[in-house]
């Protein structure tokens, strides 16, 4: 019996229908008008940075764009710099309207810049003159954009963030880490002055004498020529002292004054659900990481534990960006985690794909949803208590839902 013929609006590269409501005449229309929005966004953020923009500065990276953005406004005010920018929207529109708003004179228009898919960094650098570039780490996060094996995903990744690097004229400098080597080979990208980041010699901002035991957060001595600080950050680990040297390497890089910068550092408390960090009436600790959990941010989380505290209530959610058996990644990550840590307490996903480990693993927990999570972290003697999930979840509803159950206790 022949085969029913698959409508040709189903099959790849087949022409339109322009009887299919994705076709027909009415969205056409509406591109055609989402279309010179985007120009018209594009013509008046050129305007902008025109008539208003000292220095425009592009932060990019698989992770830490919103805190190094976060850190690079706070930093720059801090030196007595004008500032405006934007946090957490990074795709080109955003960043448009960033600088088509500005109606004043600004030294420096700071603006996290997403890297999401190939061609992403073109959508911004065609239209926007960038003079810093920042560029944090390399890691898996979008991978399935790229089209590319898992393992090859990174350095397509760099290839696409490099473009950034690449964007920047001779008259401004990027910022790059020299700590993580994709990051680093992107100097040879570049056309302007580099101005490297991180904890080897070979760093010209670099931190030495690195501590972050709770119940201290993250302190080091910043060395910069013959400069040395002592920083003090509200950080709790040290999984964001990438983020603090690349704020730390603009300040140096726009030839700002170092020292209200590392004074600022000492009372600027993280970015919302980015290893934010909650004293709670009950005595505990909580470390929110609640915004983005890609598989393999949290195993660098995991790996900072012994930075951190061996002592530590550790409570896992959803995660993203697994390419391979997702029950087989949930449990391996759960066990680490069980290992390096006093305490686990899994929910949502990784409740299910490890709903048997607790008779194999003693110290691990599974939640069936927050309220019983909430209920487990207000009877454990823990002090610090480590949110890591997807924002999906809204696994940081747990803090208030566990505060009032250890409040109705006592």
């Amino acid at each position: 019996m022949p085969s029913t013929p698959v409508p040709a609006i189903d099959r790849p590269n087949a022409a339109p229908n322009p009887e299919h409501p994705r076709h027909g005449p009415l969205e056409r229309l509406r591109r055609g008008l989402r279309g010179l929005g985007k120009s018209w966004w594009r013509m008046r953020a050129r305007h902008g940075q025109a008539a208003y923009c000292g220095s425009f500065i592009g932060v990019t990276g698989s992770t830490g764009k919103t805190t190094t953005t976060l850190l690079v406004e706070r930093l720059l005010l801090a030196t007595g710099a004008s500032v405006a920018g934007g946090r957490g929207a990074n795709h080109d529109r955003y960043l448009m309207k960033t600088m088509a708003r500005l109606r004043r004179p600004t030294d420096f228009v700071v603006q996290e810049v997403s890297g999401h898919q190939p061609g992403a960094i073109a959508d911004i650098t065609s239209h926007l003159v960038v003079q810093v570039a920042v560029v944090t780490t390399i890691g898996y996060d979008h991978s399935r954009a790229y089209n590319v094996p898992y393992a090859a995903a990174p350095d397509a990744i760099a290839a696409e963030k490099g473009k950034l690097v690449e964007a920047v004229a001779p008259g401004g400098f990027a910022c790059l880490n020299a700590d993580d080597a994709r990051v680093a080979a992107m100097a040879s990208r570049a056309r302007c002055r580099v101005v490297t980041f991180g904890t080897g010699e070979a760093a010209e901002v670099r931190a030495l004498n690195v501590s972050a035991r709770w119940p201290d957060r993250l302190q080091f001595d910043l060395v910069v020529g013959m400069e040395v600080h002592r920083v003090v950050t509200r950080f709790l680990g040290t999984i964001m002292l990438p983020n603090v040297l690349a704020a730390l390497a603009v300040v140096h890089g726009a030839g700002r004054a170092l020292a209200p910068a590392v004074l600022a550092l000492a009372s600027t408390e993280p970015e919302p659900e980015h290893m934010s960090v909650l004293e709670a009436a009950s005595g505990r600790t909580y470390v929110l990481d609640t915004f983005k959990a890609s598989l393999w941010l949290t195993w660098k989380l995991a790996d900072d534990l012994a930075n951190i505290s061996g002592d530590a209530l550790f409570v896992l959610g959803d995660l993203a960006e697994i390419r391979g058996k997702s029950g087989d990644e949930y449990r391996k990550l759960a066990r680490a985690l069980a290992g390096r840590t006093a305490r686990v307490i899994l929910v949502g996903r990784a409740a299910e794909y490890g709903s048997r480990l607790p008779a194999e693993v003693p110290n691990l927990q599974v939640a069936a949803n927050l309220d019983e999570a909430a209920a487990q972290i207000a009877r454990s003697p823990h002090r610090l208590v480590i949110l890591k999930s997807n924002r999906s979840l809204r696994l940081q509803d747990v803090v208030p839902l566990a505060e009032r159950v250890a409040y109705d206790h006592y």
